[in-house]
């Protein structure tokens, strides 16, 4: 009498974990295709940027974006990942008062950035006196913390339902209407101020979309004490982990900015941003996809280990063969889309990309410790970043060591985190060596090889750069074509099914 409803049970379980892959893999792609666009774009608006501003403009924005990430950081109650673990992410009292919290958060951040900005304009200003623009231009960008607290609660509902599909659309209106308005701003004004009104442009349009585009009921003011000590109860680590990885993020441009010239440290922003694209696209991917998937899974009784293992792969492939696409071709592509006056971004770059891949690393085990409410490890991992990188620092600083050697350091830090997260890891069944070392070994290889060929084969150093870069990426994806194949080929076919 009881084999039925088991068996019937059973089915409801598959056809859930079946939704939820589904929704896991259009979920991948949209961000994979948003990113890309965004990406493709971005870059394009900063090229065409570099031409019409000073070197100082992206250490200044680096500088802005810096404090306001952190504050926002900083200020991090886990809202967010509230709604994707709790189990009341859909109830209305728990999503009003999520929303409450996040217009609440929104005005106090804008009245520190505020209150912020004289006593770093002068700070900085004593390096560098363009840094004294600081006095006005984080007030401007201070206002998008206000209008972004106002975004529809939509935003997270959709989170906890992988609406990725959504969020990627109004995400990708968004980025587009900002280049449009930040390269015609910069053209008329060619000052830094360009780019935060743009910041405030970008953000008033977000906030617009986000009640037009994305499906929902209108939140209102609400505060139920049951929702607000779950939220704060489980926040409390998300904080700490955040203020860290904000620490582990920014504290490079931060710290260089008080201690090399402002143009050296332009340059340098310019690189870490490239770097970043791996390490923004695998962040994507866990925060938007991985991490509810973990959630949903383990709801569903899959262990960890299990889900563990069927998303490594993928993720380190795409992240390896990017960064090793970023070693071998900084060289070519500086010269492609720079003046000389940014040639140092060449010697950078692959050095920031190796870093990269390791906090790709780093983000796989960071969302398995967030879906199984380990936020505290999350922050212990930020703390070893931040830690090791000030260790690393003191000879820089001791020896008056050139800008290169703040490269290393960056690096050098995300190795020490990287290894954290592994032996934290280890501790939950986590096993993921193996493969680690592997692609690690592949990186280096690839690397290397596009390095070798653009800089010791003489008929290739003396291509045009476009065809270099063209060249380093056929090589480059011929040598991955296998795994390719063997890891993402069963995906397309069951999808074309």
């Amino acid at each position: 009498m009881n084999e039925v409803p088991i068996a019937g049970e059973a089915d409801d379980r598959q056809a859930r974990q079946s939704d939820l892959g589904r929704r896991a893999r259009s979920g991948a792609a949209w961000i994979v295709f948003g990113f890309g666009a965004g990406q493709v774009l971005r870059l394009a608006a900063n090229i065409a940027l570099a031409a019409l501003l000073q070197e100082e403009v992206f250490a200044l924005m680096a500088i802005v974006a810096a404090l306001m990430q952190g504050l926002a950081m900083f200020s991090d109650i886990g809202l967010r990942s509230s709604m994707v673990q709790n189990p009341r992410g859909d109830d209305d009292a728990f999503i009003d008062t999520a929303w409450t919290l996040q217009v609440i958060r929104g005005g106090i951040l804008c009245i520190m950035a505020m209150a912020l900005a004289w006593p770093l304009a002068s700070l900085y200003g004593a390096n560098d006196s363009a840094a004294l623009q600081l006095r006005w231009l984080i007030p401007i960008v201070a206002i998008t913390a206000v209008i972004d607290g106002f975004q529809s609660s939509r935003f997270l509902t959709a989170a906890r339902q992988m609406q990725i599909g959504r969020m990627t659309r109004l995400e990708m209106v968004v980025q587009l209407t900002n280049a449009v308005v930040m390269l015609s701003l910069a053209w008329l004004m060619r000052s830094v101020f360009a780019l935060a009104i743009a910041a405030v442009v970008a953000s008033a349009l977000r906030m617009a979309l986000s009640y037009w585009m994305l499906p929902g009921r209108r939140s209102r003011f609400h505060l139920e004490k049951a929702a607000l000590n779950s939220i704060l109860s489980f926040g409390q680590w998300i904080f700490l982990s955040t203020m860290l990885a904000f620490l582990s993020m920014q504290i490079d441009r931060l710290v260089f900015a008080g201690l090399f010239p402002l143009a050296d440290v332009g340059v340098y922003s310019i690189a870490a941003s490239l770097a970043m694209l791996v390490g923004v696209l695998a962040g994507s991917l866990q925060t938007s996809v991985i991490f509810p998937w973990y959630s949903r899974m383990l709801d569903e009784g899959v262990p960890l280990d299990e889900a563990f293992r069927r998303t490594r792969a993928p993720i380190l492939l795409m992240s390896t063969f990017a960064c090793s696409q970023l070693v071998a071709g900084a060289g070519s592509f500086f010269e492609l889309a720079y003046s000389h006056r940014y040639v140092d971004g060449a010697t950078y770059l692959p050095i920031l990309a190796v870093g990269a891949w390791f906090s790709t690393v780093e983000s796989m085990y960071g969302s398995a410790f967030l879906a199984t409410g380990r936020s505290r490890w999350v922050a212990f991992v930020g703390a070893t970043k931040v830690v090791s990188f000030l260790a690393f620092l003191v000879p820089v600083m001791l020896f008056d060591a050139p800008m290169w050697a703040g490269a290393l350091i960056a690096m050098a830090s995300e190795v020490a985190r990287t290894l954290a997260a592994q032996i934290l890891g280890r501790k939950m069944g986590l096993r993921n060596v193996r493969i680690e070392t592997g692609m690690l070994a592949l990186l280096v290889v690839t690397g290397a090889l596009g390095l070798g060929l653009v800089n010791f084969v003489p008929w290739v150093a003396g291509l045009h750069p476009a065809w270099r870069l063209v060249l380093v990426g056929l090589v480059s994806s011929l040598i991955f074509m296998p795994l390719f194949l063997r890891h993402f080929w069963p995906l397309i076919r069951r999808r074309m099914g």
